[in-house]
């Protein structure tokens, strides 16, 4: 499948395109199209990690933490291509069998990744760090992404690997945030990686999938309210307003991360069965062809957990989308960045976040959190984190600051200590 690319239309007359997924509200909504990113001076070849995981990270590999009794590994990566100068990679380490989300991770490692999340969050309330790194005020990120898409660009393109993503923007980051609306963003590319088109209609999708899912104690579904989400600089997508950052280390956690992952994959199967005949994954390269309008129309509508007002936005998905032809899928594999404006990703793709929009502050350690899926049908970014305001950002990796030498220090700094906090100066860790 690909799909109609025009800019914003305006002519009543017209197709319909993507554009028309948005609600009128969303066009108003802050957003950053340029996230400032640390860079090395000189960073390596970008490059997809098709051989083992040490032979892929093995200069940016800080510490391998054992988790009791698995195989695997978590390995503390220093990002070459960093989201920010206080930055981590915890991957999921282990080449033989590759766990790829919540759903085929072992429970002791999913278990030992959360702990080190919600350990990255009081890590960067101990007034001790926040003196030392200068961290009140900032702001903290913790996601992974999931994607199997394989031809062109996606949110988990350079490493299918289950891995979070540790990231703090400090206050003076933070302070560079200029929030524009995102009718003001005319790149096409780059408004659909701030705000996938699907996404609020994938936000209801999902809301009327969880209908009836028995939650864990104190975790609720909010509902979509983007004039809620602008005023509190909420990120876009599903949102579960979650009972505080020790819920991360509980049983219930992870049983709802699962659910989660799963209620999405089987949704997905179902629509996407609705709308091509067919729930086998598509080849690199090819998009199965679409079924005619009526049929898609019947299929939608035969799906009883679907609310009535989202089953019509899944028909004007249906009329933005068109088949792909051959000569059109060759120009996409020769011209990649057209394939991430034009080309449907190749499978269920989501980030999914803890987030909270408070600053870091030693004193409000749990602050306001919530669990963010944020689902994608054509952005080849996976995370448009919320910061300072904006409900969804694209770090810049081109025009960020060139790391200082003292910059890498303050950042290798931080992250041994991190470190160290988690693995308790463990002899066991390498």
């Amino acid at each position: 499948m690909t799909i109609t690319t025009p800019d914003r239309p305006a002519a009543h007359t017209r197709a319909a395109t993507l554009d028309d997924l948005y609600p009128a509200t969303a066009w108003d909504l802050p957003v950053n199209p340029g996230l400032p990113a640390p860079r090395l001076p000189a960073p390596p070849e970008e490059r997809r990690n098709l051989t083992g995981y040490r032979d892929h990270y093995r200069p940016f590999i800080l510490r391998e933490i054992p988790v009791d009794g698995q195989i695997e590994r978590l390995a503390a990566i220093d990002k070459a291509f960093p989201h920010s100068l206080y930055d981590l990679m915890l991957l999921v380490a282990r080449d033989d069998v590759l766990r790829t989300h919540v759903g085929n991770t072992p429970d002791a490692v999913l278990a030992a990744l959360l702990t080190a999340a919600r350990a990255f969050h009081d890590f960067a309330h101990d007034p001790a760090a926040q003196r030392r790194f200068g961290l009140a005020g900032s702001q903290l990120g913790v996601g992974w992404n999931y994607d199997p898409t394989i031809d062109r660009d996606n949110g988990q393109w350079w490493d299918k690997r289950f891995h979070l993503h540790l990231n703090c923007w400090t206050a003076p980051v933070c302070a560079t945030v200029q929030a524009v609306r995102l009718a003001e963003i005319t790149d096409t590319t780059t408004r659909r990686s701030l705000i996938d088109p699907a996404a609020h209609l994938a936000h209801r999708v999902m809301a009327d999938a969880l209908g009836g899912t028995k939650l864990p104690a104190g975790c609720r579904v909010l509902a979509p309210d983007l004039g809620r989400d602008a005023d509190l600089g909420l990120p876009v997508g599903l949102k579960l307003r979650l009972p505080g950052w020790p819920f991360l280390t509980t049983a219930p956690c992870r049983a709802l991360l699962r659910a989660l992952h799963s209620t999405a994959a089987a949704t997905h199967r179902s629509l996407f069965t609705a709308f091509t005949g067919s729930a086998d994954t598509p080849e690199p390269w090819r998009r199965p062809h679409l079924l005619p309008p009526g049929a898609v129309r019947d299929n939608v509508t035969a799906l009883p957990w679907l609310s009535t007002g989202t089953r019509a936005d899944l028909l004007h998905l249906r009329s933005a989308l068109k088949d792909v032809t051959d000569r059109q899928m060759r120009l996409f594999a020769e011209r990649p960045w057209v394939a991430n404006r034009c080309l449907t990703l190749g499978g269920l793709s989501y980030n999914t976040a803890f987030f909270t929009p408070h600053p870091v502050d030693s004193t409000t350690p749990d602050g306001d959190l919530h669990l963010v899926m944020q689902f994608k049908l054509v952005s080849y970014i996976g995370s448009s984190p919320a910061v300072a305001g904006a409900v969804a950002s694209v770090i810049d990796r081109v025009h960020g600051p060139v790391m200082t030498p003292g910059d890498r220090r303050r950042r290798a700094a931080f992250q041994h200590a991190f470190l160290d906090t988690l693995t308790h100066q463990s002899p066991a860790s390498t």
